[in-house]
């Protein structure tokens, strides 16, 4: 009996209730990539951070367990069988931060209801950084009030 004990600790059990045929069993993975694929179906997103607790020491990362096997999604269940997604995006300049977050908190949420049936408690959003798009990139420091926007040589 130790394995399937074994097995719930490890994925989750997606019904409560006993099925004819057995029990279902998902990996946390395969939910993380739920997530990871409802973040990135927003608008506005450009990218998942690669490595979520990377300002952590490496031991504690190793020793607790915390680094994500899917990069910019990290899931935990709490007390009471409580499910918690943690993402790290990167947003595109000109997103408007607040609405993005929102909009992938509802997508996340909405996707692993449908896909997964389950209900998730909390998705907590990390905006990490964002990515300029190509009319910021050309702006000079050094001319930065010139109104024709072209780049002098430096003689």
């Amino acid at each position: 009996m130790a394995k399937s004990t074994d097995l719930t600790s490890k994925n989750f059990l997606l019904t409560k209730e006993q099925m004819a045929d057995g029990q279902m069993l998902v990996s946390k993975a395969a939910l993380e990539a739920v997530a990871q694929a409802a973040a990135q179906g927003v608008d506005g997103v450009a990218a998942m951070q690669a490595k979520v607790y990377e300002h952590l020491p490496k031991y504690l990362t190793r020793v607790a367990g915390v680094q994500p096997a899917v990069p910019g999604v990290l899931l935990k269940k709490g007390e009471d069988n409580q499910v918690t997604f943690d993402l790290a995006v990167i947003l595109e300049y000109g997103a408007v931060i607040p609405k993005v977050a929102f909009a992938i908190q509802q997508a996340v949420k909405a996707d692993l209801a449908n896909l997964a049936g389950l209900v998730v408690d909390s998705v907590n959003v990390t905006v990490t950084g964002l990515v300029p798009d190509e009319d910021h990139q050309t702006i000079d420091p050094e001319h930065l009030f010139d109104k024709s926007g072209k780049k002098e040589s430096a003689k």
